[in-house]
């Protein structure tokens, strides 16, 4: 009578625990994720949308003050190869590039289809889009062919080895650190006006890549030469962060066609000049200008920008 008795209660502790709420053993797979980073530095504020095939997604999130968001979607994850990415800022928010607090507003950057492995960091830059530029005007899927174009249009060809280039085009930070100094100043000049070139000529479809790196090369190198402390300028005796924006001028078809002709036009020489540079802020990616959780209650972050050299001009704004 014990034995049913014990037999009958372990029974029903059995249903019991079989009949329960707890959900520990049942494992629901979950969404693999990706970080995607904007980056001319680091830019803080825009929304990754990425294309593999039929599927396409846009994250919620903002980059955020390391120029990082994450995509979350297991073909991107798995197959990064067959999808391309689109960075830019929502309209009406702002965006600010973390190194300087230069206003990065008017940004797109973008990764074509091919140029992404497996296993390897992403990011999107001025190189990657001009790559991506470049394969959509030629109509050539080769990756390799734009890569190698892009880098030696630009000058940088002979200066960078393989590794080095395609560290730019996906960790472009940690790259530039371990770059000789003379070369990473050239490539930073370069990223910088490449990034306003792209702003300012983002509707001219006929744009030749040649075109495009005359007009990098030739201002770049006349940043750096009346800068040679670039792309630092001391200021009471400390090393502060400096930019050009070149988007209004570069926007000019008379005055693009004379840089894509080697020469420096007037108006952009003014603004190279070091009197009249613009003096940033390095910002803390811990409080970026623009919550990367819009979502979130709470405040903005901190202010973005720089100030003028000659004539005391503000760079940037208040993030959203």
């Amino acid at each position: 009578m014990k034995i049913k008795l014990l037999s009958t209660i372990i029974a029903g502790v059995i249903i019991a625990g079989c009949g329960s709420d707890n959900n520990n053993d049942v494992s629901v797979p979950k969404t693999k994720t990706t970080s995607v980073q904007a980056y001319d530095g680091a830019v803080n504020g825009m929304v990754a949308t990425h294309t593999c095939g039929d599927e396409k997604g846009t994250t919620k999130t903002k980059t955020d003050g390391y120029g990082k968001v994450t995509v979350s979607s297991d073909s991107f994850a798995e197959n990064p190869e067959q999808c391309s990415v689109i960075l830019r800022v929502p309209e009406g928010s702002k965006a600010f590039d973390m190194s300087n607090g230069k206003d990065m507003s008017k940004v797109v950057y973008s990764i074509p289809e091919g140029l992404l492995v497996s296993g390897q960091k992403v990011a999107a830059t001025p190189f990657t889009s001009l790559i991506a530029k470049t394969m959509a005007s030629t109509d050539d899927s080769d990756v390799k062919t734009a890569m190698d174009a892009v880098f030696t249009q630009l000058g940088l060809d002979s200066s960078l080895t393989e590794e080095e280039k395609l560290g730019l085009l996906t960790d472009p930070d940690a790259t530039l650190e371990k770059l000789d100094p003379a070369i990473m100043q050239d490539v930073v000049a370069k990223t910088m006006v490449l990034s306003d070139v792209l702003v300012a000529q983002k509707d001219n479809e006929n744009l030749l890549l040649e075109d495009i790196a005359t007009v990098t090369t030739t201002i770049a190198a006349d940043l750096v030469q009346k800068n040679p402390e670039f792309p630092t300028q001391k200021v009471n005796g400390v090393d502060k962060p400096i930019y050009v924006d070149l988007t209004t001028e570069l926007a000019k078809e008379d005055v693009f066609n004379e840089a894509v002709s080697g020469e420096v036009p007037a108006e952009i020489a003014k603004k190279t000049n070091a009197e009249n540079i613009i003096v940033g802020e390095e910002l803390d990616p811990a409080n970026p200008p623009v919550n990367p959780n819009p979502d979130e209650d709470g405040g903005t972050g901190g202010t973005g920008g720089g100030t003028g050299g000659g004539d005391g001009s503000s760079g940037g704004g208040n993030g959203n």
